[in-house]
């Protein structure tokens, strides 16, 4: 039953209040708007004996993105993360190390002064070199630079010249100015030339003739620079820091010295990205920054070797295109990168500002262990610490300020503690969600989540027993309650939705929850996931373990960005780019923001309120275990240029060289390294690069941060390497640099020993095969030898036994045959027998002859079958017939010839015996495949139920089978008998009919 409460805040609590009200009110005075700006640089140092140079007088950024110096030992090259020295072109040499000036050309030539030593002019043409002999003045050359109209000018001591293309020229007194002594050039943006010469200023417009003296004086060895709002600003070792002119002009004394340091004696002046102005001190050493933004006695802040500055004795400094700061000095270079995340701390012994919360109306307020709240605004981060604290009491907003233990609600300034009903001190307030005025959530310690309206408790009896971990607001009034076991409920009108593990719900213990739009994010201990439009969370995913871990902070700014406050930093992400690779399961690439940006530490891991919230005027405040933090969304959100990465050297066995577009490398390179880089001077160590051999491998490789690629076992062959890079944005480069090239092969990696190889396998294949078929010849002919001895002992037998016998007993029947006592009709009967049996006889001995033969009785096949029909049709009953021999005959097989003959001769009998046919063809076709025997009649076919064993069918299939043939027959009563039999080329001929072929290789054949 809901329980109203209303009590004063208790004596303990409202001591403790007091008491940090008095703390808060004794460090507002001594807390500042916010940290020294110069803290807001990250601060990096070479120096010599890390590769730095030394005596670095001047500093130049080409159009690559490098960094040149001219040192006092010669001209070096920056790339971020090391040091060379460019060698002059064409074998050429610079006539001295000691370099003092650099100035570009927009074409990229290069001009170069020296110490006492004339000007030189490097381009693609190569090292051009002018000294007195062109018309130079002995003595230093300070500044180089153009004029309006694009003549080129040089400032020396021995005096002020331009260059005509050959020679350096001498004012002349129609140029108003004469030969003088010149210390410094500058061109604004109207084209005007600024000189300092004489002890004066003077100016060029753009396309006049004259120069302008200026009724200022300078102080010797004065520079200037170049304000974005036009104004030239003057560096004078006398009189201090000041602006001078502008567009119109010399500027009023008034207004010149109403921004006029006088303590400032600098060297060199540059304005940064912010404003701010920049330079290197004379006497007292090191640098400075001024915020000339501010009122004229904003402080300024200094930077010397104290606070890491590689030396004290500082020079040149350079403001480069992406914002960043360098500083040459006689010991080495400097980097001042621009943090985007500022911090905001107290001082003192009170604990940081660590709680955040966010008023219905877009507030923001914190508050640290004293629970005083304290307004967050951007217009107010540069006002009194005061005037933060009074602005958090002044707000119409109720402030819910909350702790471990405490809770109360303040309004009109003044705090009431609430008291929840049956929760014990300490309550242990995991976290709160405050809906407006008079109405919050709460999850206590180990209690059922609590809902407070109006001075009344209640809880839902749907909700678990147990607290939960965070909770947060959505559209039309859902409320998102993520749990230390990993599980999510979600109320959407006055409905829960239970969501677990079955769900795709696998981040680990929840640390925040956010509900924007129609889109549920999810953040635990072990990553992030977001609810699909399948009512099932995915998981996001990122090529760097643990990025998206221990997230306690949500926030969509108003442009299109999600931020994330994790324990790796802060990440920043497209919406659209994070929605759609987290649905679709492909890893996402967030711009983190950490100590380098910044960062004071981590998210905060265990707050009540989430970490990360979006104020209304697009500044967002971050809670971190370092204090508080912040970062105008709509400055970081200005992604920086694509980088375009260099490809470098390639290093095969002991050489390296540049990897030039079309390059052969030699034969028998099978490993290559290949080197590459994107030149980002800001953040080197966050370009990430991808990179393909086309030739090999068509995918692309991350390769992370790694500056070379590596290849082993390369096959010879035409090669495309090609790489883009990210910067620390994650924007890639839209071009990708290429390098084309060819490993030679090895002699034995050519086409030609490979096609050598090829035609060599073959003749061993072919020669294995001949020698197979020699084998195997060799074997056919000993089983035909032991053949032949098995038959004519057979024939020889057969002739010592039956046919003795056979005419014995013809001779025996002649006998009785004509003996007188025979009645005439058996001697005719007798006769008849007789001759019957020397038929017979006379058939035998053929038989055994040709046992005995060893000729090649078989070699016309049309003829042996011609004969067979001779013998056996012998009236004129007979069918005819008709032999047709294709093609020319050829040498045959002796026994393979002996069996086609013996089945032809079987189903040509089987056609004059049985088939009562008017006709007998046989055909017989030579053939390039093989040989072909046709038999066929035009009788009455062979009965439907005729046996196969019958008319020698079996023996004729036999026959087929051992000869490796093909036996076909066809029949059909009334329209006669066919029988076909084909034997391949290499069985029946004794050569192949061939076109060509290789030479034997093996003995007789058979």
């Amino acid at each position: 039953m809901p329980v109203a409460v209303s009590a004063p805040v208790p004596a303990r609590t409202r001591h403790r209040v007091a008491g940090g009200w008095l703390l808060l009110g004794l460090l507002l005075a001594a807390w500042p708007a916010l940290a020294a700006p110069l803290s807001a640089y990250e601060h990096t140092a070479w120096v010599v004996g890390q590769g730095a140079p030394g005596d670095v007088w001047d500093i130049a950024q080409p159009a690559d993105g490098s960094l040149l110096l001219a040192t006092g030992t010669g001209l070096y090259r920056f790339d971020g993360r090391q040091f060379e020295r460019p060698a002059p072109p064409n074998g050429s040499t610079f006539p001295s190390s000691n370099m003092t000036t650099l100035a570009l050309d927009p074409d990229g030539t290069l001009w170069i002064a020296y110490y006492n030593a004339g000007i030189s002019r490097l381009d693609r043409h190569g090292l051009t070199h002018y000294a007195q002999a062109q018309g130079l003045p002995p003595g230093l050359v300070p500044r180089i630079e153009r004029d309006g109209s694009g003549r080129l000018w040089a400032a020396a001591d021995g005096g002020l010249r331009w260059f005509d293309g050959e020679r350096w020229q001498v004012p002349t007194a129609a140029m108003g100015i004469g030969d003088v002594p010149a210390q410094w050039l500058l061109r604004d943006q109207t084209g005007t030339l600024w000189v300092i010469a004489a002890g004066r200023l003077w100016r060029l417009p753009a396309n006049a003739a004259r120069f302008e003296p200026l009724a200022l004086p300078v102080a010797p060895f004065s520079s200037l620079a170049l304000r974005d709002n036009g104004q030239v600003w003057l560096a004078d070792r006398r009189r201090g820091v000041m602006p001078v002119a502008d567009a119109r002009g010399l500027l009023p004394a008034t207004e010149r010295d109403a921004l006029r340091r006088p303590t400032l004696l600098a060297k060199r002046i540059r304005f940064a990205a912010d404003g701010s102005l920049w330079g290197s001190l004379v006497d007292s050493g090191g640098i400075f920054r001024l915020d000339v933004t501010a009122s004229a006695s904003a402080p300024v802040e200094r930077f010397d070797a104290a606070q890491g500055l590689a030396s004290t004795t500082a020079v040149p400094v350079l403001a480069d295109r992406e914002g960043t700061l360098w500083v040459g000095t006689n010991l080495g270079l400097n980097r001042f990168r621009p943090h985007q995340v500022r911090s905001l701390a107290l001082s003192g012994p009170a604990d940081p500002l660590r709680t955040l919360y966010h008023a219905p109306d877009g507030q923001v307020f914190a508050y640290g262990a004293d629970l005083r709240p304290m307004a967050l605004r951007r217009t107010l981060l540069q006002a009194p610490s005061t005037d933060l604290h009074r602005a958090a009491l002044a707000s119409d907003q109720p402030l819910w300020v909350v702790d471990w233990e405490a809770l109360l609600l303040i309004r009109d300034g003044q705090p009431h503690e609430l008291h929840p009903p049956r929760v014990p001190a300490p309550r242990e307030l995991r976290a709160v969600l405050p809906l407006g005025r008079d109405e919050a959530w709460f999850c206590f310690g180990d209690q059922r989540v609590m809902h407070y309206l109006r001075g009344r408790w209640d809880s839902d009896p749907a909700l678990p027993g147990h607290a939960c971990t965070t909770l947060a607001a959505g559209p039309a009034g859902a409320v998102l309650m993520g749990y230390p076991d990993g599980e999510l409920r979600v109320r959407r009108q006055q409905a829960w939705r239970h969501y677990t593990r079955a769900d795709g719900l696998q981040v680990g213990p929840i640390t925040a929850t956010a509900m924007i739009g129609a889109r549920i994010w999810v953040a635990g201990e072990n990553g992030l996931a977001l609810l699909g439009d399948d009512d099932r969370f995915h998981a996001a995913q990122t090529d760097t373990p643990g990025l998206l871990e221990g997230i306690t902070g949500i926030v969509r700014d108003r442009t299109a960005y999600y931020w994330f406050n994790g324990s790796r930093g802060l990440l920043r992400i497209d919406a659209s780019t994070l929605e759609q690779a987290v649905l679709h399961g492909r890893p996402v690439e967030p711009r983190l923001f950490d100590r380098g940006d910044g960062m004071p530490g981590i998210a905060v891991q265990t707050t009540p309120m989430p970490s990360a919230m979006l104020a209304a005027d697009g500044l967002l405040w971050l809670s971190t275990n370092q204090g508080l933090a912040w970062i105008d969304t709509g400055v970081a959100q200005r992604a920086g240029a694509a980088l375009q990465p260099r490809i470098g050297d390639v290093s095969h066995g002991q050489t390296q060289q540049p990897l030039r577009d079309g390059m052969v490398l030699p034969a028998g390179t099978a490993q290559l390294q290949i080197d590459y880089l994107a030149l980002a001077l800001s953040r080197p160590e966050r370009t990430r690069y991808r990179y393909r051999l086309i030739g090999l491998d068509d995918h692309w490789q991350d390769a992370g941060t790694l500056t070379r690629a590596f290849y082993t076992n390369l096959p010879p062959g035409r090669y495309r390497f090609e790489v883009i890079a990210a910067n620390q944005d994650m924007v890639w480069s839209p071009v990708a640099a290429t390098r084309s090239f060819h490993i030679a092969p090895m002699w034995y990696q050519t086409l030609w020993f490979n096609a050598a190889c090829v035609v060599l396998l073959l003749a061993l294949i072919l020669l294995a095969m001949r020698l197979r078929s020699r084998r195997l010849t060799q074997l056919v002919r000993a089983r035909l030898q032991e053949r032949h001895a098995e038959r004519e002992r057979i024939a020889r037998e057969l002739h010592d036994t039956l046919l003795q016998g056979t005419q014995g007993l013809i001779l025996r029947l002649h006998a009785v045959s004509q003996a007188s006592h025979t009645p005439p009709p058996v001697r005719a009967a007798l006769e008849a027998a007789m001759q019957q049996a020397e038929s017979a006889l006379a058939e035998g001995r053929d038989r055994v002859s040709a046992l005995r033969d060893d000729s090649d009785g078989y070699q016309d096949l049309g003829a042996a079958l011609v004969q067979v029909y001779g013998e056996r049709a012998s009236d004129a009953s007979s069918p005819a017939l008709r032999l047709n021999v294709e093609g020319a005959p050829l040498p045959l097989r002796r026994a393979a010839a002996e069996e086609v003959y013996l089945i032809g001769r079987e189903a040509l009998l089987n056609a004059l015996q049985h088939a009562h046919a008017g006709a007998i063809e046989i055909e017989l076709g030579y053939g390039m495949r093989g040989l072909r025997l046709h038999v066929r009649d035009d009788g009455r076919g062979l009965p439907e139920t005729m046996a196969e064993g019958h008319w020698g069918l079996v023996g004729m299939r036999e026959r087929a089978e051992r000869l490796g043939a093909r036996l076909r027959l066809w029949s059909r009563p009334g329209l006669g008998t066919e029988v076909e039999l084909f034997l391949p080329r290499h069985r029946i001929y004794r050569r192949s009919p061939r076109r060509w072929r290789w030479p034997r290789l093996t003995g007789e054949s058979v």
